[in-house]
Protein backbone atom coordinates (compact mmCIF):
# COMPACT_ATOMS: atom_id res chain seq x y z
CA UNK A 1 0.00 0.00 0.00
CA UNK A 2 1.01 3.52 -0.70
CA UNK A 3 0.02 5.09 2.82
CA UNK A 4 1.17 8.57 3.47
CA UNK A 5 0.94 9.82 7.40
CA UNK A 6 -0.04 13.70 8.59
CA UNK A 7 1.00 14.90 12.33
CA UNK A 8 -1.44 17.77 12.88
CA UNK A 9 0.06 20.41 15.26
CA UNK A 10 -0.09 19.75 18.79
CA UNK A 11 -3.35 22.16 20.77
CA UNK A 12 -2.89 23.06 24.61
CA UNK A 13 -4.64 20.83 26.79
CA UNK A 14 -6.52 22.33 29.87
CA UNK A 15 -4.30 25.20 30.55
CA UNK A 16 -0.40 24.04 30.56
CA UNK A 17 1.74 24.42 27.41
CA UNK A 18 3.22 21.18 28.40
CA UNK A 19 0.44 18.83 28.18
CA UNK A 20 -0.63 18.86 24.32
CA UNK A 21 -3.08 16.92 22.31
CA UNK A 22 -2.16 15.35 18.85
CA UNK A 23 -4.12 14.23 16.21
CA UNK A 24 -2.33 11.95 13.65
CA UNK A 25 -3.94 10.27 10.48
CA UNK A 26 -2.84 8.00 7.60
CA UNK A 27 -4.30 8.29 4.37
CA UNK A 28 -4.47 5.89 1.28
CA UNK A 29 -3.82 7.07 -2.34
CA UNK A 30 -7.14 8.00 -2.75
CA UNK A 31 -6.56 9.94 0.43
CA UNK A 32 -9.05 8.74 2.69
CA UNK A 33 -7.96 8.43 6.27
CA UNK A 34 -7.79 4.82 7.13
CA UNK A 35 -6.25 4.96 10.52
CA UNK A 36 -5.63 7.39 13.17
CA UNK A 37 -4.06 7.88 16.68
CA UNK A 38 -5.23 10.09 18.75
CA UNK A 39 -2.09 11.34 21.49
CA UNK A 40 -1.47 13.40 24.72
CA UNK A 41 2.53 14.80 24.92
CA UNK A 42 3.35 15.53 28.74
CA UNK A 43 6.80 17.24 29.44
CA UNK A 44 8.17 16.86 32.96
CA UNK A 45 11.02 18.64 34.33
CA UNK A 46 12.72 19.64 37.48
CA UNK A 47 10.45 22.49 38.11
CA UNK A 48 7.31 19.99 37.45
CA UNK A 49 8.38 16.23 38.59
CA UNK A 50 5.54 13.68 38.17
CA UNK A 51 4.44 14.56 41.16
CA UNK A 52 3.30 18.16 40.93
CA UNK A 53 2.21 17.27 37.14
CA UNK A 54 0.20 14.75 38.68
CA UNK A 55 -1.74 17.16 41.11
CA UNK A 56 -1.90 19.92 38.63
CA UNK A 57 -3.28 17.18 36.27
CA UNK A 58 -5.58 16.07 38.96
CA UNK A 59 -6.62 19.48 39.71
CA UNK A 60 -8.70 19.58 36.43
CA UNK A 61 -10.79 15.94 37.19
CA UNK A 62 -9.58 14.21 34.71
CA UNK A 63 -6.34 12.38 33.34
CA UNK A 64 -5.05 9.58 31.90
CA UNK A 65 -1.89 9.95 33.15
CA UNK A 66 -2.77 8.90 37.01
CA UNK A 67 -1.37 5.44 36.53
CA UNK A 68 1.64 6.30 34.72
CA UNK A 69 2.70 9.19 36.72
CA UNK A 70 1.88 6.91 40.13
CA UNK A 71 3.64 3.77 39.09
CA UNK A 72 6.74 4.15 36.84
CA UNK A 73 7.62 7.60 36.88
CA UNK A 74 10.27 9.22 39.54
CA UNK A 75 10.37 13.00 40.02
CA UNK A 76 10.64 14.11 36.36
CA UNK A 77 11.63 11.13 33.94
CA UNK A 78 11.13 6.95 34.31
CA UNK A 79 12.70 4.76 37.13
CA UNK A 80 15.89 3.19 36.17
CA UNK A 81 14.81 0.00 35.94
CA UNK A 82 12.07 1.05 33.08
CA UNK A 83 15.16 2.96 31.33
CA UNK A 84 16.95 -0.70 31.42
CA UNK A 85 14.01 -2.68 29.87
CA UNK A 86 13.53 0.66 27.01
CA UNK A 87 16.71 0.96 25.99
CA UNK A 88 16.48 5.09 26.93
CA UNK A 89 19.54 6.64 29.56
CA UNK A 90 17.74 7.87 33.09
CA UNK A 91 18.05 11.31 32.56
CA UNK A 92 17.46 14.34 34.76
CA UNK A 93 16.41 16.64 32.37
CA UNK A 94 13.03 17.56 30.95
CA UNK A 95 11.53 14.58 28.98
CA UNK A 96 8.79 14.67 27.04
CA UNK A 97 6.07 11.05 27.32
CA UNK A 98 3.34 10.18 25.28
CA UNK A 99 0.21 8.48 26.06
CA UNK A 100 -1.45 6.88 23.17
CA UNK A 101 -5.72 7.76 23.89
CA UNK A 102 -6.83 5.84 20.89
CA UNK A 103 -5.31 4.11 17.56
CA UNK A 104 -7.23 2.50 15.22
CA UNK A 105 -7.40 1.54 12.01
CA UNK A 106 -10.85 1.13 9.59
CA UNK A 107 -12.02 -2.42 9.23
CA UNK A 108 -10.93 -3.15 5.47
CA UNK A 109 -7.01 -2.43 6.31
CA UNK A 110 -6.74 -4.46 9.33
CA UNK A 111 -4.28 -7.29 9.76
CA UNK A 112 -1.88 -5.52 6.97
CA UNK A 113 0.59 -3.90 9.12
CA UNK A 114 -0.59 -0.17 9.20
CA UNK A 115 -1.19 -0.20 12.94
CA UNK A 116 2.11 -1.15 13.39
CA UNK A 117 3.42 1.33 10.57
CA UNK A 118 1.58 4.14 12.10
CA UNK A 119 3.12 2.99 15.82
CA UNK A 120 6.48 3.39 13.98
CA UNK A 121 6.34 6.87 12.63
CA UNK A 122 5.57 7.94 15.67
CA UNK A 123 8.47 6.33 16.93
CA UNK A 124 10.30 8.41 14.07
CA UNK A 125 8.85 11.34 14.57
CA UNK A 126 9.45 11.80 18.27
CA UNK A 127 13.13 9.95 18.72
CA UNK A 128 13.99 11.88 21.66
CA UNK A 129 10.88 11.10 23.19
CA UNK A 130 11.32 8.76 26.68
CA UNK A 131 8.55 6.92 26.50
CA UNK A 132 4.97 6.28 24.97
CA UNK A 133 2.20 4.29 27.14
CA UNK A 134 -1.14 2.74 26.59
CA UNK A 135 -4.55 1.81 28.30
CA UNK A 136 -5.45 -0.94 26.58
CA UNK A 137 -8.86 -1.70 26.09
CA UNK A 138 -11.79 -2.32 22.88
CA UNK A 139 -12.83 1.14 21.30
CA UNK A 140 -16.14 0.25 21.59
CA UNK A 141 -15.75 0.70 25.19
CA UNK A 142 -14.76 4.20 25.49
CA UNK A 143 -15.52 6.35 22.25
CA UNK A 144 -18.79 8.29 22.31
CA UNK A 145 -19.36 9.50 18.36
CA UNK A 146 -21.35 12.05 20.19
CA UNK A 147 -18.36 13.66 21.79
CA UNK A 148 -16.12 13.38 18.74
CA UNK A 149 -13.85 16.29 17.79
CA UNK A 150 -15.13 17.91 14.59
CA UNK A 151 -17.34 16.53 12.05
CA UNK A 152 -14.14 14.58 10.11
CA UNK A 153 -13.59 12.76 13.04
CA UNK A 154 -16.94 11.68 13.91
CA UNK A 155 -17.45 10.49 10.09
CA UNK A 156 -14.20 8.37 10.87
CA UNK A 157 -14.98 6.63 13.72
CA UNK A 158 -18.55 6.16 12.32
CA UNK A 159 -16.86 4.01 9.60
CA UNK A 160 -15.09 1.82 12.72
CA UNK A 161 -18.68 0.11 12.82
CA UNK A 162 -17.50 -0.10 16.63
CA UNK A 163 -21.05 -1.28 17.08
CA UNK A 164 -19.69 -4.55 15.38
CA UNK A 165 -16.06 -4.46 17.72
CA UNK A 166 -15.24 -7.92 18.46
CA UNK A 167 -11.48 -7.31 19.34
CA UNK A 168 -10.39 -9.15 22.45
CA UNK A 169 -7.72 -7.63 25.16
CA UNK A 170 -5.52 -11.02 24.72
CA UNK A 171 -5.45 -9.49 20.41
CA UNK A 172 -4.71 -6.32 21.67
CA UNK A 173 -2.13 -7.84 23.74
CA UNK A 174 -0.64 -9.81 21.20
CA UNK A 175 -0.92 -6.61 18.99
CA UNK A 176 1.03 -3.91 21.22
CA UNK A 177 3.53 -6.92 22.21
CA UNK A 178 4.23 -7.44 18.85
CA UNK A 179 4.97 -3.72 18.49
CA UNK A 180 7.44 -3.60 20.70
CA UNK A 181 5.29 -2.36 23.89
CA UNK A 182 6.01 -4.42 27.36
CA UNK A 183 3.14 -4.88 29.43
CA UNK A 184 2.81 -2.94 32.98
CA UNK A 185 2.33 -5.71 35.95
CA UNK A 186 -0.33 -3.36 38.05
CA UNK A 187 -1.10 -4.71 41.63
CA UNK A 188 -4.64 -5.01 41.57
CA UNK A 189 -5.03 -5.56 45.01
CA UNK A 190 -4.15 -2.24 45.91
CA UNK A 191 -6.65 -0.60 43.81
CA UNK A 192 -10.32 -0.10 45.06
CA UNK A 193 -12.17 -2.36 41.97
CA UNK A 194 -10.31 -4.04 38.54
CA UNK A 195 -8.91 -1.72 35.97
CA UNK A 196 -11.04 -2.04 32.70
CA UNK A 197 -7.53 -1.96 31.00
CA UNK A 198 -4.27 -3.13 30.62
CA UNK A 199 -1.23 -1.13 30.55
CA UNK A 200 1.86 -1.02 28.10
CA UNK A 201 4.91 1.09 27.59
CA UNK A 202 7.62 1.46 25.20
CA UNK A 203 10.00 4.13 23.79
CA UNK A 204 11.35 4.88 19.89
CA UNK A 205 13.93 2.35 20.39
CA UNK A 206 11.71 -0.35 21.60
CA UNK A 207 9.07 0.15 18.51
CA UNK A 208 11.98 0.68 15.90
CA UNK A 209 13.97 -2.79 16.95
CA UNK A 210 10.31 -4.59 16.01
CA UNK A 211 9.55 -2.67 12.68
Amino acid sequence: MNLSITFKKPTVKGAYDWQLSQEINVSNEAGDVIAKAEIELITLNKHRDADKSFAMLDEQEATDWELPLGVYFKKQNLIAEYCEKLLVKPDTNAKTHIMIEAISVQPAYRKQGVAKYLLNEIALHYPKVQSLNVMSMAMNLFVDLEFCNGEENTQYYTKLALENEAIANEELKAFFTASGFMQVEIDESLLAEPLPFELFIASPATIKAIA
